[in-house]
């Protein structure tokens, strides 16, 4: 499987509020929307990888307000804390929060590639369903303390991809992701990396969008998000850095130990 990982932090710098930042809303594709900062260049990644087809998603333009998937708005168009929306359909799709909408993202770029065998996602306690398990007929059964996959009779609706996700994105949030993968070093930092916040009750997830690096090997990341409620992923920007956050600064701490996902 090819590697998507994850980091635990950094949400204090993501989520600070900033001022706005204009932008072409003819160019409306992440790449072209936004160049990297003065003395930055993108990491270079293969053309199949996830990360450059997260580059090619098209945003909303600049005047668009954020609309949840009740139709309501959360946040005006030019909230100081938001860059850019993506555009995503996400009416009536309440299940669609944090997590989730990383999961839909992947699972998507999986089945444009015609590599839907690879989607796979834990469950809590670790045990991972493939979509090619749930298509044979295996479903989630809590058993005892933990989740394990029995062969159930389902219905032909039930196959779809999207009961499929719809089961995952109930039963599997930030903790069973947190708690699922390895370390990795946050010097590394790849697009379609994701940071975890771990909480006792909900915890939050954010996706490292893109990466640019300097001559001195310095890393700035962007960051886009879901939230809740269900809301399309946004692209998320503060005052000092704009879209590009910087993986270690010295007015803020550095990032906890990253960790590692293969997908």
């Amino acid at each position: 499987m090819s590697p998507l990982r994850f980091i635990p932090g950094l949400l204090f710098l993501a989520l600070s509020a900033g001022m706005a930042q204009s932008s072409d809303s003819t160019n409306l594709i992440i790449s072209k929307r936004f160049p990297p900062p003065h003395g930055f260049t993108r990491l270079s990644v293969p053309d199949s990888a996830f990360g450059a087809w997260l580059r090619k998603l098209r945003t909303m333009p600049t005047v668009s307000p954020l609309i949840d998937f009740q139709g309501k708005q959360q946040k005006s168009a030019g909230d100081s804390t938001i860059a850019a929306i993506i555009q995503m359909d996400m009416r009536g799709r309440r299940l669609e929060q944090c997590m989730d909408i990383l999961m839909r993202l992947y699972a998507r770029w999986r089945v444009e590639n015609n590599q839907s065998d690879k989607i796979a996602f834990p469950l809590p306690g670790g045990r991972f369903l493939s979509w090619k398990e749930w298509r044979s007929g295996l479903r989630p059964v809590f058993v005892r303390d933990h989740y394990q996959t029995e062969a159930r009779p389902h219905s032909p609706s039930d196959t779809r991809l999207q009961s499929y996700l719809n089961t995952l994105y109930a039963l599997s949030g930030t903790q069973t992701f947190y708690y699922a993968y390895l370390p990795v070093n946050r010097y590394t930092l790849l697009p379609g990396d994701f940071i975890v916040k771990k909480s006792v009750r909900h915890g939050h997830a954010v996706l490292i969008l893109d990466v640019a690096l300097n001559s001195e090997g310095e890393r700035r990341v962007m960051i886009a998000q879901g939230s809740t409620p269900a809301v399309p992923l946004h692209i998320l920007k503060n005052k000092k850095y704009g879209v590009w956050f910087p993986v270690d600064d010295a007015p803020y701490p550095p990032l906890p130990i990253p960790k590692k996902m293969y997908w």
